[in-house]
């Protein structure tokens, strides 16, 4: 066979062989709606204070006993308070740092309590059956279950009729015998936990006695008639007790703070506010507490970037590593920089349609392997040809050499000689070379259309010479190079330089996880180093272990 012929047929297979190598009930609504006035509302003095009067009413003068009866009060007029507007505040100077500043805090900033006219929130201060059925007006909008009652000791000018009547209405609160309901009277502790459950309807849980044994030391103080209400609220994390969270005092009276304390933990346990993070002081004090485990916020896209960045498998280092998944490759003709290392070996065949300059058509096959690390050190890929498939078989062939070295994951550098041993007649001129590789991550996803580029450019002799130089038999150096671009994961288009003419194809994995690469591909296209362009076809697969 003819130079051209050996020439062309080797370096085809060459090219093939190399791409088989290198490719094997939100709060916001809850706090408009409990900020907003009554509809209901009488223009009455008391009536136009309900809606401030949260903290205002603990400046009047408590000197009611309990389980007495007082004459009914409207709204402050006998104290220095009268006419003022109350301050809406969210924080207060007498409830920094104390154990329920985070209730009382939240709770202000829904509007559902308020502090006093000189900017205090008076934490200590005891709470009315009064002031508490407006606390609850404010906090909650149950249904109302049964109609109103008309207490005996609540005139219609009271300034807390309406809030005591919407949360008898509700199921909170119930009066005494007598049809009385001591508005002025100081609420317990533990009243408070039980018009709380009976409010929300909560159930109690079985063996309350046992609960509340194991809950408080003090178990022994709650009324019988409390302690199934009490045991409910107990397993709804409603309880807070401070300072000692195993004491829970049932028949002391309820303090602003404890009050705030208790109707934060029930809309919480009806999840209209978030749960106290336990970073907080006051989860402390929350008799059972386990915090809540929330659903995290969805992830930014920056976020999801880095995820996937932190657990994405690693790229393959290039485009024509040896591997069971194969990509494709980015060359024809000439070498890459990329080539086989320690537990490669690759096998393949080439076809052309018609030799250079002659009417025949003719193939070749190669087999090669790889020694080295490349990464680490370097690696040598040994490849072994046949040329003259078709005329003397077996009897022509070479034996080349490529020393490459991965720099990071996706640059190579390499130097080869190309039929450094021969044997036969293959007319084909030793041809040493340099090439430097490159891939592009157009996209971080590589599966994604269009992801990958690789380019390739090198300076060598031999065969990669001009036309002109070969056929003076001159000893110059010429430039080559090959650009690949994966159009989609299986298929990569090839634009090939070999330094004197251009190869364009294609190099597709026809079967997902099999190393086989089909390079398909059209030879001089230019026609400046030829008759014609020629149809050449190699196949190539490869073996990683």
């Amino acid at each position: 066979m003819h130079y051209w012929g050996y020439r062309v047929i080797g370096s085809v297979l060459g090219g093939t062989l190399l791409s088989v190598a290198a490719n094997i009930a939100s709060p916001e609504s809850i706090a408009q709606a409990q900020t907003n006035p009554p509809a209901n509302q009488k223009s009455s003095l008391g009536e136009s204070l309900l809606n401030n009067m949260l903290g205002a009413d603990a400046l009047r003068p408590q000197n009611s006993a309990p389980n007495t009866t007082q004459p009914a009060q409207t709204a402050p007029t006998s104290t220095p308070s009268r006419g003022r507007q109350i301050v809406q505040a969210t924080t207060f100077p007498d409830i920094q740092g104390n154990w329920a500043q985070a209730f009382i805090e939240a709770l202000a900033s829904r509007g559902i309590i308020r502090g006093f006219p000189d900017g205090t929130f008076r934490p200590n201060a005891p709470v009315t059956r009064a002031q508490f059925a407006a606390m609850i007006r404010q906090a909650f909008e149950q249904p109302l279950e049964r109609p109103a009652t008309q207490f005996s000791d609540i005139p219609a000018n009271f300034w807390a009729l309406d809030a005591i009547q919407e949360a008898y209405r509700m199921g909170f609160m119930e009066g005494y015998p007598n049809n009385i309901f001591l508005p002025d009277q100081n609420i317990p502790r533990v009243q408070v936990l039980v018009a709380l459950v009976s409010g929300l309807d909560l159930s109690a849980p079985a063996q309350s006695t046992a609960l509340l044994n194991q809950a408080f030391q003090d178990a022994a103080q709650i009324p019988d008639w409390a302690q199934s209400s009490v045991a409910a609220a107990t397993v709804n994390q409603m309880v807070v007790n401070y300072p000692n969270v195993a004491f829970l005092n049932p028949n002391q009276t309820a303090t602003r703070a404890d009050v705030a304390a208790f109707i934060y933990q029930a809309l919480v346990s009806q999840n209209q506010l978030p749960q106290i993070p336990p970073t907080t002081v006051a989860s402390r004090y929350i008799v059972g507490y386990e915090p809540i485990a929330q659903e995290p916020p969805p992830p930014t896209p920056e976020q999801l970037a880095a995820l996937r960045r932190q657990y994405l498998l690693p790229a393959p280092p290039v485009e024509e590593q040896l591997r069971r998944i194969v990509r494709g490759g980015s060359s024809i003709n000439t070498p890459t920089a990329f080539g086989a290392q320690t537990g490669n070996i690759f096998f393949g065949a080439t076809y052309q349609e018609q030799v250079r300059f002659f009417d025949e058509d003719d193939g070749a096959v190669v087999v090669g392997f790889g020694v080295g690390d490349a990464r680490r050190i370097v690696a040598l890929e040994t490849a072994v040809s046949i040329y003259d498939l078709f005329g003397d078989t077996f009897e022509d062939g070479g034996v080349s050499f490529k020393l490459h070295r991965l720099i990071g994951d996706d640059l190579a550098v390499a130097v080869g000689v190309e039929n450094a041993i021969v044997w036969g007649n293959t007319d084909g001129d030793q041809s040493v070379y340099g090439v430097v590789s490159k891939v592009f991550r157009l996209r971080e996803d590589s599966s994604e259309p269009l992801s990958r580029l690789t380019a390739s450019v090198g300076l060598g002799g031999g065969r990669f010479r001009s036309l002109d130089d070969i056929e003076d038999k001159e000893g110059s150096t010429n430039v080559f190079g090959s650009i690949g671009l994966q159009v989609v994961e299986p298929v990569t288009l090839i634009a090939d330089w070999t330094g004197q003419d251009l190869y364009l194809g294609a190099s597709i994995v026809p079967i997902q996880g099999v190393p086989l690469v089909i390079t398909p591909a059209v030879a001089d296209v230019t026609g400046n180093a030829g008759d014609e362009p020629r149809f050449i076809l190699g196949i190539g697969y490869g073996l990683s272990f």
